[in-house]
């Protein structure tokens, strides 16, 4: 599965948006990427803070409930939205590329989302992660790049840790498939691919962050089915 699929309520996104902007009392994603970006030039690793603390409100938590997501996963499942699970939610904000030390440590290499997720439960093979960026991302700012393919299975994943020393930012990797594409959006659209098929974060070479909204969803069944396998 990769869809690129219209958000159900744009006028909630905005307001979503809206909120994470204005953590750096900022009306546009320039503006923002402006400030964070100084401060960064500053030496200050605002980028994690500001994560933390949008992770951690109630806003976040509400836009993760909204049930324009359980729409989402059940118009590409092509069930019920009451069948949709939920997990997994998370919020990035990515700096450009030429913060190397940065983009080397936060980005994410060739991997199945399974390689990461289905050791922590509530997902299963067939789950599909749901990837909104709050603003326009083409292949210039850093949109996802994809296997036009999925596999038939999970693939075995090489393990490391990028801090080895503190054990922390652990990254697991795949080959990389022999032709890729990118999942480019417009505000307003959500990335919906599966599992199984490979993917990493694309480069970011402009002036501005990329900020992007990340949900994991399953059918309620795949996911009790293949737990109950696991333990079996």
């Amino acid at each position: 599965m990769l869809n690129i699929s219209k958000v159900p309520n744009q006028a909630d996104l905005a307001e979503f948006t809206r909120f994470v902007l204005n953590q750096l009392d900022a009306a546009s994603i320039e503006e923002f990427s402006a400030k964070l970006i100084a401060a960064h030039q500053n030496g200050d690793n605002l980028t994690a803070e500001i994560q933390d603390k949008i992770i951690a409100s109630n806003e976040f938590a509400q836009f993760v409930d909204h049930p324009m997501w359980t729409e989402l996963a059940a118009d590409a499942f092509d069930c019920q939205p009451e069948d949709i699970l939920i997990a997994f939610p998370h919020l990035r904000i990515d700096l450009p590329n030429y913060f190397k030390k940065d983009e080397i440590k936060m980005s994410l290499p060739w991997h199945q989302e399974a390689g990461y997720y289905l050791s922590k439960g509530n997902c299963c093979p067939q789950s599909v992660v749901l990837s909104t960026y709050l603003h326009d991302c083409d292949q210039s700012g850093g949109a996802l790049e994809v296997a036009p393919n999925t596999e038939a299975d999970v693939l075995d994943h090489d393990q490391r840790y990028m801090d080895p020393v503190s054990k922390r930012f652990m990254r697991v990797e795949v080959p990389a498939p022999e032709t890729t594409k990118y999942a480019e959006t417009h505000f307003g659209e959500t990335v919906i691919f599966d599992f199984l098929r490979r993917h990493r974060s694309g480069v970011n070479s402009k002036d501005t962050v990329r900020i992007t909204f990340l949900l994991r969803a399953s059918r309620r069944q795949d996911v009790e089915d293949y737990a109950r396998k696991a333990a079996s």
